[in-house]
């Protein structure tokens, strides 16, 4: 995704630029073709403290970065990875692995809503397999699974001095166990 942000101390005195855009976007596509490949490189999951689904997905080969946020309310991570060198179905089943999918608005000790079990597709890929993978993994419990599946919205990263702290503080943790 292209995103172009302007300022106001920039003063641009040719639109050249602007207008080769078209060519340069051109190149991109043809001299990469997994820009336009249509594999995903962004995932999100909420499955509790976001502090603990993150130091889980931080380890999995692939994953270039893991941010803490909120996505529809829920503490979710947003996951980068390299899709030559993991697929979204490996994460998928890393998620149902990182939590109970059976707690409903918990994870352990941490209650309410924002501590729900869910997953964030960004196209119809995703979604496809994501509710493949839950009954896939639906045979592994009793329960049902409460883990919801919901198009991913406007991700909001948490405040740099609650991803700080979490990061100094990861080892002390028990994250709902």
């Amino acid at each position: 995704m292209w995103k172009f942000y302007g300022s106001s101390s920039v003063r641009c005195k040719s639109n050249s630029f602007f207008r080769s855009l078209p060519l340069i976007f051109t190149l991109s596509l043809a001299l990469c073709p997994e820009a336009n490949s249509g594999e995903a490189s962004v995932a999100y999951f909420a499955g509790g403290c976001f502090w603990c689904t993150e130091a889980v997905f931080e380890q999995a080969p692939g994953v270039t970065s893991v941010v803490s946020g909120y996505l529809w309310g829920a503490e979710t991570i947003q996951i980068t990875f390299d899709p030559s060198k993991t697929s979204y179905d490996k994460l998928l089943n890393l998620f149902w692995r990182a939590h109970d999918p059976t707690e409903v608005d918990s994870q352990g000790p941490d209650t309410g809503k924002q501590y729900r079990s869910a997953i964030f597709y960004v196209d119809e890929q995703q979604r496809l397999a994501a509710e493949k993978s839950k009954a896939q993994a639906q045979k592994s419990y009793s329960k049902p699974i409460a883990t919801e599946i919901t198009q991913a919205g406007s991700f909001r990263p948490a405040p740099e001095s609650i991803r700080t702290f979490a990061g100094r503080t990861r080892t002390i943790l028990t994250c709902g166990k």
